[in-house]
């Protein structure tokens, strides 16, 4: 009886955690690499926004590694990050379909009757 462990299968490359870049059309094909942010946790990011779930700390994440590419710190800023800004980021990088209803029109519709920071 052999006590080799077995070996493990390889991961296509498509399924490591590959680092994410955003591509900007409308400004001579710029590409910006958002440290700290894997591919996995952007599709989470694109779930997380289709449901509403604009609190999840991995929506966060996401903006503030956003934010450091473009030199601006999130936390440092005297007004607090809203939930009115979150949706906008959401909808600006297209993590919604537009023309669809989504779970972030849910929390747009709420906050707009009264609810929501």
């Amino acid at each position: 009886m052999s006590r080799r462990k077995p070996r493990r299968a390889r991961q296509r490359r498509q399924e490591r955690d590959a680092a994410v870049f955003l591509r900007f059309d409308n400004a001579g094909e710029a590409r910006v690499r958002l440290e700290g942010i894997t591919r996995r946790e952007y599709e989470r990011v694109r779930v997380l926004a289709r449901a509403g779930e604009i609190h999840d700390p991995l929506i966060m994440k996401l903006i503030r590694a956003f934010s450091a590419v473009v030199g601006h710190d999130v936390d440092a800023n005297p007004e607090p990050w809203s939930d009115a800004a979150t949706i906008e980021f959401l909808r600006w990088l297209e993590f919604v379909p537009e023309g669809e209803w989504t779970g972030l029109d849910d929390v747009e519709l709420a906050r707009l009757a009264g609810g929501g920071s």
